[in-house]
């Protein structure tokens, strides 16, 4: 994207073609930040015993 920003073309399909890529590479982006941060927070909960999906249910071995 950077080379893309440094082109010196600046006709009017090459901005809307540039500035679509930018577009896509935002929302991959956004995507996957979302996507690993609730894969982190999951992993998170499980190494401590509970559920991520169900957080109200006890951990398992415990009396209740």
């Amino acid at each position: 994207m950077l080379i893309l920003t440094f082109m010196p073309i600046d006709t009017e399909p090459w901005v809307w073609i540039k500035l679509g890529i930018l577009a896509m590479g935002t929302t991959i982006l956004i995507v996957w930040a979302t996507w690993f941060s609730l894969w982190q927070r999951d992993e998170y909960w499980r190494e401590r015993g509970k559920d991520p999906k169900h957080p109200e249910r006890l951990p398992e071995g415990t009396a209740e």
